[in-house]
């Protein structure tokens, strides 16, 4: 439908709803395991006053295992964070984890031992020669001399440390001295096929004061012959969480620097010699890198903070990588940001930011969402990850759509679920629908607040039948058009509710006529359709970004299609792209230069997306020089 055409109202059932309840039902997989639908995202994210820092990601028989720097907050009179122990988290998808109990506590050696302070930075790898696992880890002693250590475990959970602790520290020509603040933390194991050698790295710094990664070398992976730093940087700024691996035919080597934020990237033909600052790329916002090869998958994980008006929340991300760029520069592509394949969209563009990340109403001083977990679903919110907009940023009530769930049998006689959003319900509503005939069996109003309240359905009398969720937006010019939506789960209730259930409604509306009567999206008395949505940009990656970010497109029509940079002021800076192009997706990068080639300088950018000269669409770039 076209934006300002009148829809006239016709007796019965009109094609365009029959359509809409074919798209409903056409295809379903029916789903028989136990209810439970939440919109969480693959992120770990501690708890609020905690920190977790660098880590190692494994795979055992399908759990991820996660090792980490557990940081709670210091006890006085000490003015450092307390880390005395790692952290372990298990997870079968990268979104939902459990916290397993912690290991490696430094109370089991004495106060004034070589690890009698703080346990850093774990990297765990396959012993080669048996069953058993190692883990490589950063020992502080009370005067913050660090030296590497190493444990051992046949099944991830209980662990040993080696007995002739530690196996490490840099020679002669690094600033390390026993009794004195010395780097040497942040392990990292390589190994190349082919080689009877294995090689650690660590974070050093050398008798002139420069940061560098120290370099040694085993067959053992106990005894170690120090060699001379792999890399020397040329200023004091430490290189921390180093990352060493071969991809497409070249070594490649992450590591944070210190004062620049994110994870640099460089790449060198041969292991030894070759490395320069020339190819540095910042290739993420991230710290403390991790390149996990789980053989089925290589998975790039990084921690990284977001400010609330409690405090830091601080948080892992897991994203796919890939190194196949020019020269071997990284792509990284998310996993499973936005909603899964539980969901799918009928209609409009309310669902396209979701989920939303985060407590984001109280980023911008509005009330707490109550949501559980990481995300939840919510059409008023953009903020879909913590990289990708600016936290505290909504899109309002414009956005219209309907959203349904994949068919699913009754096996419970509850279903509770979260819901905010506008209080009214005949357009902006979540409800239990039949498949057997389309009739709203519940429906719940957000009752016009962005906080999410817990409902409770009885859903006793459903048993065994065959049902969906529909999440709607109808209404694109009313203060409260929105709805909220978190952890939809279904069970079985033997004792006693906490309040009393609704009752499903019998019988219920036809879907067809709640659709019917709020017009697509209209809240005026008489209904007209929603304005299309010709086409529009999808959140930049990776944002901020040097040297070059890559934006998505969607066209929902054909047309002359331009894509253009703007400074921050309104300036045009750059043409990305000016052509006749069919209805499609599609996708342009920019390297942060303008059109004569120069490089631009660090700053916020806006690119801007037209079909035949009309604005449609715009996205905030960020540049890190």
């Amino acid at each position: 439908m076209t934006s300002g055409t009148p829809r006239r109202r016709r007796p019965g059932r009109s094609l365009a709803i029959l359509s809409l309840l074919f798209l409903l039902s056409a295809a379903a997989t029916t789903v028989r395991a136990e209810l439970r639908l939440d919109f969480e995202q693959p992120y770990f994210v501690e708890t609020l006053g905690n920190q977790c820092k660098d880590h190692a990601l494994v795979k055992l028989d399908s759990l991820y295992h996660l090792f980490y720097i557990h940081s709670l907050p210091p006890v006085p009179p000490d003015y450092l964070r307390s880390e005395r122990w790692l952290g372990h988290l298990t997870s079968a998808d990268l979104v939902h984890w459990t916290r397993q109990d912690s290991i490696l506590p430094v109370s089991e050696v004495q106060p004034q031992s070589w690890e009698g302070k703080f346990i850093w930075a774990p990297k765990v790898i396959k012993d080669p020669g048996s069953s058993d696992w190692f883990l490589f880890y950063t020992g502080v002693s009370e005067t913050i001399t660090q030296q590497t250590g190493l444990a051992y475990s046949s099944d991830l959970y209980d662990w040993n440390r080696w007995p002739l602790n530690p196996i490490y520290h840099p020679g002669s020509w690094a600033a390390w001295t026993v009794g004195l603040w010395s780097n040497c933390r942040d392990p990292e194991i390589f190994h190349e096929d082919g080689s009877p050698y294995w090689y650690l790295l660590n974070t050093a710094t050398t008798s002139g004061n420069l940061g560098a990664i120290s370099f040694a070398r085993s067959q053992t992976l106990v005894n170690w012959t120090d060699e001379t730093p792999l890399f020397v940087n040329d200023s004091v700024a430490v290189l921390e969480s180093a990352q060493l691996f071969t991809w497409g035919g070249l070594y490649h080597l992450l590591f944070t620097e210190e004062g620049v934020q994110g994870t640099s990237h460089l790449t060198a033909p041969t292991l030894t010699g070759a490395w320069t600052k020339d190819n540095l790329e910042v290739i993420d916002v991230g710290n403390a890198p991790e390149i996990s090869d789980l053989g089925d998958e290589v998975i790039f994980s990084r921690h990284n903070a977001l400010a609330s008006p409690e405090g830091l929340i601080f948080y892992y991300r897991f994203d796919r990588i890939d190194f196949d760029g020019p020269g071997g520069s990284a792509q990284i592509d998310p996993i499973g940001h936005g909603l899964d394949s539980t969901w799918s969209v009928v209609f409009g563009n309310a669902f396209d930011n979701q989920p939303t990340w985060g407590d984001n109403p109280h980023q911008r001083g509005d009330s707490h969402a109550n949501l559980r977990g990481n995300s939840y679903l919510a059409t008023y919110e953009d903020f879909p990850a913590p990289v990708d907009e600016e936290q505290g940023s909504f899109r309002g009530v414009e956005p219209i759509g309907l959203l349904k769930s994949e068919p699913f049998v009754v096996d419970g006689n509850r279903i509770s679920l979260l819901v905010g959003g506008g209080d009214f319900i005949d357009r902006e509503f979540v409800g239990l629908v039949s498949s057997q005939g389309d009739t709203l069996r519940f429906q719940e109003s957000g009752r016009g607040s962005h906080s999410m309240t817990v409902r409770l359905w009885d859903t006793t009398s459903l048993i065994g039948e065959e049902v969906y969720i529909v999440v709607a937006d109808l209404s694109f010019n009313n203060p409260e058009g929105y709805i909220s939506v978190d952890e939809i789960h279904g069970y079985t209730e033997s004792g006693i509710d906490p309040f009393p259930p609704t009752l499903p409604m019998n019988p219920g509306p036809l879907l067809e006529d709640v659709l019917s009567a709020a017009g697509y999206g209209s809240t005026a008395i008489e209904p007209q359709p929603a304005p299309a949505l010709a086409g529009r940009l999808l959140a930049p990656y990776p944002n901020p970004f040097n040297p070059s970010t890559r934006l998505r497109y969607e066209l929902e029509r054909a047309g002359r299609v331009e894509i253009t940079v703007l400074d921050a002021t309104g300036r045009h800076q750059r043409t990305l792209l000016d052509a006749a192009l069919p209805a499609t997706p599609g996708f342009v990068t920019w390297d942060g230069r303008d059109d004569a080639g120069h490089a631009l300088p660090s700053g916020v950018y806006f690119a801007r997306l037209r079909l035949d000269g009309a604005p449609l669409d715009s996205r905030k770039l960020q540049l890190i020089r």
